[in-house]
């Protein structure tokens, strides 16, 4: 109870902190929860440096102008098909790991059952299926097994399917 307490009071706060005006030329983010991967990595350099030069960093400039343009492509290739400001271009951590929000402060990221209560997923399977399904175009089949090896952004832990 005292730690749903604590998360209600995060919500609360952080929000609150979200209402503040930004700074002249920095990106407003205010009508979603996303905090785009710059923010992600002040605290996670390394996954970082795996994550920006992987195909997911550059997936929305991979597609056409016109595709670019096209919601069934945007909902994919980018965080917020509404907010197609650059800092939430392409397939991004929050993509698997769900709107940072109120799971970015240091102190919620350091709290493992806090963090799971203000929405951070620890991605899986779940997250890869969203956007690689049967009619997503692909020159070959989607082997999730495959793919976590590519996107392994923690070398300590080895990259295994969760469903």
């Amino acid at each position: 109870m005292r730690t749903r307490s604590l998360a209600l009071g995060v919500v609360v706060v952080l929000g609150v902190i979200a209402l503040i005006p930004p700074a002249r030329g920095e990106q407003r983010i205010a009508d979603h929860d996303f905090i785009g991967a710059d923010r992600c990595r002040t605290c996670h350099v390394e996954a970082y440096r795996v994550w920006e030069r992987s195909a997911h960093a550059r997936a929305f400039q991979s597609l056409s102008a016109r595709d670019q343009k096209d919601p069934r492509c945007q909902s994919c290739h980018t965080m917020v098909p509404a907010d197609l400001g650059a800092g939430l271009l392409g397939v991004q951590c929050e993509s698997c790991h769900g709107a940072g929000r109120y799971y970015s402060v240091e102190w919620v990221m350091r709290d493992d059952e806090l963090r799971a209560q203000v929405a951070f997923d620890p991605g899986g399977v779940k997250a890869c299926v969203r956007c690689h399904t049967d009619s997503s175009p692909s020159l070959s089949p989607f082997v999730v097994e495959d793919k976590l090896r590519l996107i392994q952004h923690w070398p300590d832990r080895p990259a295994k399917a969760k469903p």
